[in-house]
């Protein structure tokens, strides 16, 4: 998720400054349709209130932007064009009080009448906020005139409707970008769980050719477990394939966990056995530290295997050769905690930061160099949906730590 951002505005009237959340980074940005649409509509505004500027104002940290207004010469502001918040702009009440102003003339006004609009010759003001969907502010929907205006009721409920119409817009603006984002996860999970399938396949296609190549050089207990290693994968393919239907139906950032008690160590070792030909393949060894007596969480079963099995399935693939990897399932107070250490490429800060959001650029460059991309997020959305967390420490060149709590 993208860091909350703030504003600060000064409410003129009373001389508060008021904190406001502004528009993450996760917010769409404008499409050219829709600015095109609002062009047309501050143009009419303009027109029909009869005013020289009508304009829409956005809210940034510590300024705020003419993003649009009127295009007739007579307006004195442009797009583009930024102020600091340090003046107490009309639209800064506007926000600040989530509420209309009406200023007729500011000139008459002791508390408006050293406003730097004033200075433009903008001496009437009447505006309206505008906020996204969630309650994040936009900014606001405003007209000047350079004369003392009251407004008729007929002019204030036409700019109600275009504060509404922006808002309209916005909400679907944002909603577009859901559906989007959530269609593209969906179908990049769905792919990274074939790829998942594929590969295992593949590994056991290379085991069982393995198998029959030395099938005389094995002891009849050495094929018996050769044998139990190739049942186990497949019945964990089978429910990986279950999963796949399932999950191909459903909106994967909307669904809700199954669960119930379970064997934290029969699941972990159960990745481990699906995931037996690769490691083997590689030479790997693997470590192990567990309690004697088992230890049970209450959880999804399939969220919770899918989320492990993407977090060692990565250690496997960044773990050299006859390198090592550590798996421990300790009991502590906070809950059950599991440890994934690997002496694989490791990562730097930068992509720790990374790893848990969302980004198709990143997520592409991630694919392109074999990395872990999609699998970790939505590995991320199914602990917190199980009320566990994830945390992640690593260098360059010593491997990777990841510990679950439940």
């Amino acid at each position: 998720m993208a860091e909350t951002k703030f504003s600060k505005v000064t409410i003129k009237e009373t001389n508060e400054t008021q904190k406001v959340r502004i528009g993450s980074d996760l917010k769409p940005e404008v499409s050219d349709d829709l600015i095109e649409k609002w062009q047309s509509l501050l143009d009419l505004t303009a027109r029909i209130i009869d005013v020289p500027s009508a304009s829409i104002i956005k809210l940034h940290k510590d300024h705020i932007e003419v993003f649009l207004n009127n295009q007739p010469a007579e307006n004195p502001f442009h797009p583009g064009e930024k102020a600091e918040l340090i003046y107490g702009f009309f639209c800064e009440t506007v926000i600040g009080t989530q509420d209309k102003l009406l200023v007729p003339d500011a000139t008459k006004n002791p508390i408006w009448k050293d406003n730097p609009e004033v200075n433009l010759n903008m001496v009437s003001y009447l505006g309206f906020p505008i906020n996204y969907p969630d309650g994040e502010v936009f900014g606001t929907v405003c007209v000047h005139d350079n004369k003392e205006n009251h407004y008729s009721e007929l002019h204030k409920d036409f700019m109600e409707k275009m504060k509404q119409h922006i808002e309209t817009d916005l909400e679907l603006l944002v909603s577009k970008s859901e559906l989007e984002q959530s269609n593209e996860m969906k179908s990049r999970f769905l792919s990274l769980i074939s790829h998942d399938v594929r590969g295992a396949v593949s590994s056991l296609d290379g085991f069982m050719e393995l198998l029959i190549s030395r099938f005389h050089s094995y002891g009849s207990n050495d094929l018996q477990d050769k044998l139990k290693t190739i049942r186990v994968t497949t019945n964990s393919l089978n429910q990986t394939l279950q999963n796949l239907l399932t999950w191909s139906k459903e909106d994967l950032l909307q669904l809700e966990p199954k669960k119930k008690q379970i064997d934290l160590i029969a699941l972990i070792e159960n990745v481990l056995d699906f995931l037996k030909p690769r490691i083997e393949y590689k030479a790997l060894e693997v470590k192990t530290d567990y309690p004697s007596e088992g230890v049970f969480v209450y959880a999804d079963p399939n969220m919770l295997e899918t989320a492990l099995r993407n977090i060692i399935s990565n250690a496997v693939k960044f773990t050299e050769k006859e390198g090592t990897i550590f798996i421990g399932v300790f009991d502590t107070q906070e809950g059950a905690k599991i440890e994934i250490e690997d002496t694989g490429m490791g990562m730097d800060e930068k992509t720790i930061d990374k790893l848990f959001t969302y980004s198709k650029y990143e997520d592409d460059k991630a694919n392109e160099q074999e990395g872990s991309g999609l699998g970790l997020i939505l590995s991320k959305e199914f602990l917190d949906k199980n009320d566990a967390t994830v945390q992640v420490s690593s260098k360059l060149g010593e491997g990777s730590r990841f510990t679950v709590t439940i």
